[in-house]
């Protein structure tokens, strides 16, 4: 899994450190999630879970590639 700032397919922003998934802004609803769901994976408003197959580098993240 890339590390650093991610999509999900193109949707949606995360980041990614070692084998975790902190959930900005969901790739579902298009919300910005709350820090704490954000950091438990989860978006608040949805309850959307980042399934890791769908991770992907987010474009001009020199530090995902």
């Amino acid at each position: 899994m890339p590390q650093g700032a991610v999509t999900f397919l193109g949707r949606g922003l995360a980041y990614v450190r070692g084998q975790r998934i902190v959930l900005t802004i969901c790739p579902v609803c298009s919300q910005r999630n709350d820090p704490k769901a954000a950091e438990r994976g989860r978006c608040l408003w949805c309850a959307y879970v980042p399934t890791p197959a769908d991770v992907r580098a987010a474009a001009g993240d020199d530090k995902a590639a």
